[in-house]
């Protein structure tokens, strides 16, 4: 048995914020999550596999556009021609009311309804698999969906698709279909497709239980490689194989100005920096300044002018490789001079302040709204507020002296 598992295909994100850029840029931006997922369908016809599960979130929004909903169909009669089945569930991003097959997808495509239920596929060597699932009727399911599922019966092999996220045991927090590990493998399934979070990652590795991630990054919080698994029969027991095909990649890199270095200078170095990377990348640039540099960069920097600079040298090249999107100066200041006990009360206070729980408390109301409970899960925020802090203190003591 082979079969693909991915989730989170996003089609059509709008990419907020990225319009200041080239149009060749621009294009191949919005195209992204749209060749992302033809890479898949490229992948399963390649591969020749059994069938492909996405779990949740094929659209960005609910209320999706025309063109996604034709792309979509058109890969899934590509994989209709090599008679290769596609299981799908709805998610919180394009939630609707499932009564019956729906007339646009081909034959090939299963649509999980809105209440847990069970499809049965047979392999060509006669092997049963048996697939249990959901799709979202409304944006935010906070009762427990894995109680629903049957445990294993008489199948040759037992996947679970759950679009959803680990319980924290907050109704405040528990939006998405809330679960816990334990319960997932008390079902004996052989294999848990998971949707909902953006990046790749195996939460346990008998049974299998996976989250494939998006295929492609939306943002700079969604970093690093994307793509969907591989996943494949030896014997009684199935393996899992993260395969990379975002088209884009965002990453963040560290430049370090010297107290000498000029504008143009430091513009050609950034350029060797991006140059460097390898395949096509959107660049945030991390600054890091000392009080030795002069005030006339500093002020180029600040107001953006390096960066429009940089982006213009890239422009007139013509060569788009990469793109630099974001410029952070980052001071190289330390925190302030502390006494043991100081030391102990900081510590004790940043862990206090700086973790989830305590930033969604804090965003209160703004925390139900899905799109910025997204950006609340991320950890990389958590540790980017502790960041700022710290610079900030680091800036009173400096001011004081």
């Amino acid at each position: 048995m082979k079969f693909i598992h991915t989730a989170d295909l996003h089609l059509d994100s709008p990419f907020r914020g990225l319009d200041e850029m080239p149009a060749q840029i621009w294009q191949r931006v919005h195209q992204s999550t749209f060749t992302a997922f033809e890479r898949i369908v490229d992948a399963a016809i390649n591969q020749q596999v059994d069938f492909i599960l996405i779990v949740g979130d094929i659209y960005d929004r609910d209320h999706h556009s025309a063109e996604a909903e034709d792309f979509f169909v058109r890969q899934c009669q590509r994989l209709a021609k090599q008679q290769i089945p596609v299981y799908l569930s709805y998610g919180n991003h394009d939630y609707q009311p499932v009564t019956e097959q729906i007339d646009s997808l081909p034959n090939n495509v299963h649509v999980f309804g809105n209440q847990v239920e069970t499809k049965t596929l047979t392999l060509a060597d006669d092997q049963t698999v048996a697939i249990t699932g959901f799709s979202y009727g409304k944006r935010w399911l906070v009762e427990d969906q894995v109680s629903k599922f049957p445990e294993k019966e008489t199948a040759d092999w037992q996947i679970g698709m759950l679009h959803g996220d680990i319980s924290q045991n907050n109704p405040d927090q528990d939006h998405y279909a809330p679960f816990t590990l334990p319960e997932l493998l008390q079902k004996r399934y052989d294999y848990w497709a998971l949707g909902h979070i953006h990046k790749h990652q195996v939460l346990n590795e008998e049974p299998l239980v996976v989250y494939p991630g998006n295929p492609q990054g939306r943002h700079k919080n969604e970093d690093g490689q994307h793509g969907y698994y591989l996943v494949q029969s030896n014997s009684d027991k199935l393996t899992a194989e993260f395969k990379p095909v975002a088209p884009i990649e965002w990453c963040e890199i560290d430049a370090h100005l010297t107290h000498d270095q000029t504008v143009d200078s430091l513009i050609e170095m950034l350029l060797h920096r991006g140059e460097a990377e390898d395949g096509f990348k959107m660049i945030a640039f991390n600054v890091h300044l000392t009080d030795q540099v002069n005030a006339l960069t500093k002020k180029l920097l600040a107001n953006g002018t390096i960066l429009e600079r940089l982006q213009e040298n890239l422009s007139e090249k013509g060569d788009y490789q990469w793109w630099p999107y974001q410029l952070n100066l980052l001071k190289g200041t330390a925190l302030p001079k502390m006494t043991d006990l100081d030391q102990e009360y900081w510590d004790q206070s940043a862990q206090d302040v700086f973790n989830q729980d305590a930033v969604i408390d804090l965003t209160d109301k703004l925390a139900k709204y899905g799109f910025i409970a997204d950006q609340l899960a991320d950890p990389s925020l958590v540790e980017q507020l502790r960041y700022e802090a710290s610079q900030k203190l680091g800036e009173g003591d400096h001011d004081e002296n």
